[in-house]
């Protein structure tokens, strides 16, 4: 088996197949992205492709720190050719390739948990998609004075979403506004904002008339007073809107607390969003923010794809400091495996030694006291997907 990354010119008639034949897409459908890597698996002499990824390289916030990503998705292989091991020798390359690049991290957006488990893939960001009526948000007042983003205000929006990347885990960095809608009236989806000095934050949604719903796509925000103000500003649609569908709020969003819930008016429902793999062990301990006491760990990591990972980590931090170091040692508080080590490191649960103990080949030895403190719970985000 042949594993090489795919050229435009000479690849693509059989990437687009590929792609038809496991995503039901028309092959005039079919393109090959900017800025993305795809690499395949080929048999008989590397003539005919079975099976393709797509490879892309972002930023990643950790911690107010940024992780360089990278973004796997595209994952296919043609039916008559699955179960040949295509996929995980493409994985292994991208694994190789992407350290080349000083890629810390991957994500990827599973259609199977399980499946990306075998490849060291674990979710790592949970969401409640939220519908109510709009008799819940009754005791908010109503807010008109906010802005309409518009192209004039691309760095405007970019500050706000640039603050709340610092103040929640995970996101996905936004380099040039792209990710923004500027032509509200053309698409039917509106960004409001707000900001003013340190309370800063915004709004994006599309009203669905057929079902009276205003959808909300993402919300951002500072602080309480910002939310109540985000929140007050789509009691403007009162009357000619019923409901609001939010997607996407973190587990623990104040979004619920906010706008109560005392007649049972709420449906929430439970999502799997990104699974997470750490490709450099050393960078993600070395890049989390740790208490300002001291204290000590030592974590012993067992990974099956990459073996640079594996061994034992002493980190001694103090005044905020993490000092990390790889070692010979035998002695370890906890011993995790790829999947394990990507939930617990980068999922922001705070979870702790009895909590890890029941996850799937982790072995917990002590109490981990100074570990739990190293990694509380922390609010993870993910609106960007790819």
């Amino acid at each position: 088996m042949i594993i090489r990354k795919l050229e435009k010119e000479t690849d693509f008639e059989q990437f687009a197949e590929v792609s038809a034949s496991a995503y039901i897409y028309n092959i005039e459908e079919t393109e090959f992205e900017e800025d993305v890597d795809n690499f395949g698996a080929f048999i008989n002499d590397g003539k005919t492709l079975i099976s393709q990824m797509e490879c892309s390289f972002r930023k990643s916030i950790y911690c107010q720190k940024p992780l360089i990503c990278a973004s796997v998705g595209g994952v296919a292989s043609k039916p008559e050719y699955r179960r040949l091991g295509g996929v995980r020798e493409i994985f292994n390359k991208v694994f190789t390739y992407s350290r080349e690049k000083g890629a810390h991290i991957s994500i990827l957006f599973p259609f199977s948990i399980g499946y990306y488990r075998k490849f060291g893939y674990e979710t790592i960001f949970s969401y409640i998609n939220a519908e109510c009526s709009f008799k819940v948000f009754e005791r908010i007042e109503r807010f008109s004075q906010l802005t309409l983003a518009t192209i004039e205000h691309k760095d405007i929006l970019s500050d706000i979403y640039k603050t709340l990347t610092l103040k929640n885990h995970m996101m996905f960095t936004r380099e040039n506004g792209k990710d923004f809608c500027f032509e509200p009236y053309k698409k039917s989806k509106f960004t409001y904002f707000y900001s003013e000095e340190n309370s800063k934050g915004y709004i994006t949604f599309t009203p669905h008339r057929p079902t009276r719903t205003l959808n909300v796509e993402e919300l951002l925000f500072t602080d309480k007073n910002v939310l109540a103000k985000l929140l007050g500003f789509l009691r403007m649609y009162e009357g000619n809107y019923d409901f609001v569908s939010f997607t996407k709020l973190p587990l623990n969003s104040p979004v619920f607390s906010i706008i109560g819930d005392e007649n049972n008016l709420v449906k929430r429902t439970l999502h799997y969003g990104g699974s997470g793999r750490i490709l450099d062990i050393t960078a993600v301990l070395s890049a989390n923010e740790y208490p300002m006491e001291k204290g000590s760990f030592s974590l012993k990591i067992t990974d099956e794809q990459i073996p640079e990972n594996n061994g034992i980590y002493t980190v001694e931090y103090e005044n905020g400091v993490g000092t990390v170091r790889k070692n010979e040692s035998d002695f370890y508080d906890l011993s995790l495996d790829a999947p394990a080590a990507a939930r617990v490191l980068l999922g922001g649960e705070g979870l702790n030694a009895d909590q890890i103990s029941y996850i799937p080949n982790t072995e917990v030895k002590t109490d981990c006291k100074d570990f739990a403190k190293a990694f509380p719970a922390r609010t993870t985000l993910f609106y960007d997907s790819f």
